[in-house]
């Protein structure tokens, strides 16, 4: 999956790929690695990187807003997957019009937020996903009426699965 992450005004491509178990390759601005990312407690991340161990708790704040703590260092940022990103208008409001709502990973839907005909505004949330035992909640980038809902409680789906369409 492919993201932007904004860490104050500089932007940075983030792209993750699940291997097998809990091992991804974390491309971040070019440069590769292979991590181990297991969650140990509610927010409480173990990431192996090589040689290297780090404990991370990891908090989403409202939106796409992260806040993580490493080492007593803490880091916030805001992500997006190329989806949300496009959907923005530069002036950073989000769009109106047509927009297919696809599942950005891989996971199970916990719960739908929304129903076929319902008025959404911008930033409303529209869908849970689940995956690696973390909540996902996809929000709408724009106003608009939920015109389809592709999926239920309770289905497994694939990166870049149909999930909805506001219009």
């Amino acid at each position: 999956m492919n993201y932007v992450a904004t860490i104050g005004e500089r932007k940075v491509k983030v792209t993750v790929e699940a291997k097998s178990g809990s091992d991804y390759e974390v491309t971040i601005d070019g440069i590769r690695k292979i991590v181990n990312a297991s969650r140990v407690a509610d927010h409480l991340w173990s990431i192996l990187h090589g040689n290297e161990s780090v404990e991370a708790d990891v908090f989403q704040l409202p939106g796409e807003e992260f806040e993580v703590l490493i080492e007593g260092d803490r880091h916030k940022f805001s992500l997006m997957n190329e989806q949300q990103r496009a959907m923005l208008r530069p002036d950073g409001k989000g769009t109106t019009g047509r927009a297919l709502i696809l599942s950005p990973m891989p996971g199970k839907i916990v719960k739908l937020l929304v129903e076929a005909g319902q008025e959404v505004g911008a930033n409303h949330g529209l869908i849970v996903v689940e995956a690696m035992k973390m909540e996902n909640e996809i929000k709408s980038s724009g106003a608009g009426r939920i015109a389809e809902i592709y999926v239920k409680e309770g289905d497994v789906v694939e990166s870049g699965a149909k999930l909805l369409l506001v219009e």
